[in-house]
């Protein structure tokens, strides 16, 4: 039998449990970390570049790969993806693909310093636009290559690539919420070798770290991009995000690009889930795939229905997820000019973070 009491008492429960403010909703709420993986597409396909049977062809598919980037509206891109970080609220963000294009004069040995689309600060500058406080607090740089391009029998550039992941972080958190006390980052040991012509090119991938006092508890945010071409090279890279920036007796909290298919359970997914990480999509939507990649041909504009689920959220050690989310990838995410934000989907969870 219900007392007037106990009445009063399973109503207010039920009023607290309604506005979120229930003692242990509260606390579990204070402990809510935001975490989004977003690889930004640099804008072009490198494939033909470094499968270039002569010269002409070669500085053809440079300057091929330039345009493409172009057409692509980069700035427009760049939008969408700070919409989504707005719509997310992330405290922490690991980005791929944050390039950096550069030019100089054709055929000039000196580097090409002209800075024509710098995807970092162009996503800094959108978020600051929405009021919103972003910085870097980890940055690789992987891959940074410069080769001629010909446009036209007048036109010619040197073009230069640098490819970088990125750890953003919001700023506007009092120190006694948010504390940063380290950071690492390196290119992987093994990386994919390629010959272009001749010239030796090594394609570098990397990884950035950064240790995070949150609400009173430290752990481990590691944000990687692993090799796409060569999948024993891949294999190395997962073993090494095992055996060097995640291994900590900190919770760990592991994003990125890894180029494995999780839907089907492929190899690296399988390296780093054999290594004690759990899948937080798979766990909170297991009958969901929730394909990320490709959303997009070479261009944007050209759509596509994505297959494999390369981007992920893992955790490891004193974290349980409560939410995530796929973003970027649903018709109302499009830009003005119907360009994806991206060729792979995002990914936001809400973590929360045991004590």
């Amino acid at each position: 039998m219900f007392t007037g009491r106990k009445v009063i008492s399973l109503v207010l429960a039920i009023y607290l449990i309604s506005l979120g403010t229930a003692p242990g909703l509260a606390s579990e709420r204070n402990r809510e970390l935001k975490v989004m993986t977003y690889n930004m597409y640099h804008g072009a396909d490198f494939f033909e570049i470094f499968t270039a049977p002569s010269p002409d062809v070669l500085v053809s598919e440079v300057a091929e790969a330039y345009s493409d980037m172009q057409a692509g509206n980069v700035p427009e891109r760049i939008d969408a993806i700070a919409d989504q970080i707005e719509v997310g609220g992330p405290v922490l963000v690991g980005l791929q693909e944050v390039a950096l294009w550069q030019v100089g004069p054709p055929f000039d040995p000196a580097p090409a310093e002209t800075v024509t689309y710098d995807f970092l600060q162009m996503l800094l500058h959108e978020l600051e636009g929405r009021g919103l406080h972003y910085a870097p607090i980890s940055v690789q740089t992987n891959l940074d290559a410069e080769l001629p391009g010909v446009f036209s029998a007048t036109e010619a550039l040197d073009i230069r690539f640098t490819d970088r992941v990125v750890i953003l972080a919001r700023t506007d958190l009092e120190r006694s919420q948010f504390k940063l006390e380290g950071t690492q980052a390196h290119s992987f040991t093994y990386n994919l070798e390629v010959t272009v012509l001749g010239m030796p090119i090594t394609i570098y991938r990397g990884w950035a770290s950064a240790d995070v006092k949150f609400r009173g508890k430290t752990y481990r945010f590691v944000n990687a991009h692993l090799e796409s071409f060569a999948p024993p090279i891949q294999y190395l890279q997962a073993q090494e995000l095992l055996s060097v920036p995640t291994n900590t007796d900190l919770p760990v909290i592991l994003v990125g690009d890894f180029n494995s298919d999780a839907e089907v359970n492929e190899t690296t997914y399988q390296i780093l889930t054999g290594g004690g990480f759990s899948d937080v999509w798979d766990v909170l939507h297991p009958t969901d795939p929730g394909f990320t990649w490709p959303l997009s041909d070479e261009i944007p504009s050209v759509l596509l229905d994505p297959t494999q689920r390369l981007d992920l959220i893992l955790t490891r050690g004193g974290i349980r997820a409560s939410h995530a989310d796929i973003v970027g990838e649903e018709v109302a995410d499009k830009t003005t000019s119907g360009l994806r934000p991206s060729d792979q989907a995002g990914v936001v969870a809400r973590l929360v973070v045991e004590p």
